[in-house]
């Protein structure tokens, strides 16, 4: 059975796994874009402003005064929870650190909703002090450029512990020569494409290499019964706008943003910000997207479709691949086997095509946290911060996990998070800082009650994860996307940031369903852009790493 043209069918071991359903409530809730500009997003309700823990910030006069060891404050969302939740473990964790590092630990826990907008009242009123947790490079180089903030550099020059770390840790949060933030751990994080494995077999088909290799699978999926029920009721591709697409854009060599959502972006072949939009390499790849559309491989839903729709949609086992996280292959098991039980998998990190290096991003999940200007002691908490969390084991696990005993346990290198017997759930953590692989490289992360045949599979699937990851940044096909390159860093660009988003949505969209040509909608989107003052951005944000622009509009 033929497809109509527009798509429409005639019948159509960093073995810390699991700790990204844990560290990542903070990482999905706080991330700026870490997730699709499609996909749902859930929101906590604005319950308190300050959590009963603490104060909400002041001087540590009395401290100076009677000689007593100054706390160490941070302030931050997602605490144990939202504010209102387990106001036991707010109160108990701080005494058992002080317990055992020798000195007071005071957490300011705010509410999640306009949490950025709380925090820059507090430290415009002056109330603000010690360091506090923020969501991005963005957010730190706002707070840089108003001078609510410090430098840290000269409070850790000295820091063994600092200076241990890796560069690409020490520099996440590097802004014109200067560390403005700590970045409270990092977590690697890749897409791959998941493809049916079984299709392929089915098919007598290799996991593709190369753009032609993915077109000519994809369109097999589409025409050629993949699962063999003799109905024409298979897709070659699922996506969620653009965002599960990047693998194409990339392989082409018309980078997209780290979201998938727009085209001015870093771009390590370059070294610089550019406007993918405005190389030919763009006009080549929503080409290609076209066909891929107008013959019916591609879902003609994608730009309707959330991350929701597309994830449900590769479950209903009628679609034969997507651009998503890297492991997507073992979340979609359990839903896939109920249909299809013999379903398998394969992830495809890389497509080449135009080029052959640095074709895909692996970055770094992180929180910065920043020293309030003028805080009395910041030079002993920024070294307190660092030493306790990102250099002491039992520190580093008590800040990403809570209270050892209550809620979670070690035992034989497994990292359990223990059953809340209230709500027999994993106790909500503390997620003051997120994990690193130097001090939990050798832990599988898992939730009480796991089996051990669960366990295995687990640390084999992080494993998996962490050599691919890996093998990718030693071949060149996969390259270091730092936070402080994953955004423009201009000015201009948070003025009319929505205005460029929504051009740009225009023009994929349009190009990629036909409705324009693909020539047209680019020329028209460079046109827009351009008035918008896309050049300033390129320049300012090329300035503030001494880039060199590649790109002009």
């Amino acid at each position: 059975m033929s497809k109509l043209k527009g798509g429409i069918s005639m019948r159509k071991h960093v073995k810390s796994l699991i700790c990204v359903s844990l560290a990542a409530a903070l990482l999905a809730g706080c991330g700026s874009g870490a997730g699709t500009g499609t996909s749902d997003t859930s929101t906590t309700p604005d319950t308190s402003a300050v959590s009963d823990s603490s104060a909400a910030g002041g001087t540590d006069d009395a401290a100076a005064d009677t000689g007593e060891t100054a706390a160490l404050k941070i302030t931050r969302p997602l605490y144990f929870g939202d504010v209102s939740d387990h106001p036991d473990l707010k109160e108990e964790w701080p005494k058992v650190m002080e317990e055992k590092f020798g000195f007071p630990f005071e957490i300011n826990a705010l509410p999640r909703n306009e949490y950025i907008q709380k925090i820059n009242l507090t430290i415009t009123s002056g109330e603000a002090t010690g360091l506090i947790g923020m969501f991005g490079i963005g957010d730190v180089k706002m707070l840089m450029e108003q001078g609510a903030i410090e430098p840290l550099d000269e409070y850790l020059q000295e820091n063994e512990v600092w200076n241990s770390l890796p560069e690409k840790m020490q520099n996440m949060f590097k802004i014109d020569g200067k560390v403005w933030a700590i970045p409270a751990g990092y977590q690697e994080a890749m897409f791959t494409r998941t493809i049916r494995k079984d299709w392929l077999d089915n098919l007598g088909l290799e996991a593709p290499e190369t753009l032609d290799d993915f077109y000519e699978v994809s369109r097999q999926f589409t025409f050629n019964d993949p699962d063999q029920n003799g109905v024409d009721d298979t897709y070659g591709v699922t996506a969620s706008g653009t965002w599960n697409l990047q693998d194409i854009f990339q392989a082409f060599g018309a980078r997209l943003n780290k979201d998938g959502e727009g085209s001015i972006t870093y771009d390590p072949n370059d070294n610089a910000y550019v406007d993918s939009m405005l190389k030919p390499e763009m006009i080549e790849a929503l080409t290609y997207l076209n066909k891929m559309y107008e013959e019916g491989i591609l879902d003609p839903e994608l730009f309707t479709n959330k991350g929701s729709n597309m994830r449900e949609k590769f479950w209903s086992a009628k679609y034969g691949s997507t651009f998503y996280w890297i492991g997507f292959s073992e979340e979609s098991r359990p839903y896939i086997e109920k249909i299809e039980p013999d379903a398998a998998y394969v992830e495809v990190p890389y497509l080449e095509g135009n080029i052959s290096e640095n074709i895909n991003h692996v970055w770094f999940n992180t929180i910065p946290y920043v020293l309030v200007k003028g805080t009395q002691d910041g030079d002993k908490m920024v070294n307190q911060f660092v030493d306790v969390f990102l250099g002491d084991r039992d520190g580093h696990l008590a800040g990403a996990y809570g209270i050892e005993g209550k809620t979670y346990r070690v035992e034989d290198n497994i990292l359990y998070t223990m059953i809340d017997p209230e709500t027999e759930t994993p106790y909500k953590p503390p997620s003051i800082v997120t994990l690193i692989p130097e001090l939990s490289q050798d832990l599988t992360i898992a939730v009480d009650g796991k089996t051990e045949e669960e366990l295995a599979e687990m640390g084999a699937l992080s494993e998996f994860k962490h050599n691919l990851i890996q093998s990718g940044l030693d071949s060149g096909k996969a390259y270091s996307l730092s936070e402080a390159s994953s955004i423009p860093l201009s000015p201009t660009y948070s003025l009319v940031e929505g205005d460029i988003k929504a051009a740009y949505d225009t023009c994929v969209s349009s190009a990629i369903t036909g409705s324009v040509p693909v020539e047209e909608a680019v020329a028209k989107y460079r046109e827009e852009v351009k008035k918008l003052g896309g050049q300033q951005i390129l320049d300012e944000s090329n300035e503030v790493f001494g880039f060199t622009g590649t790109t002009t509009y």
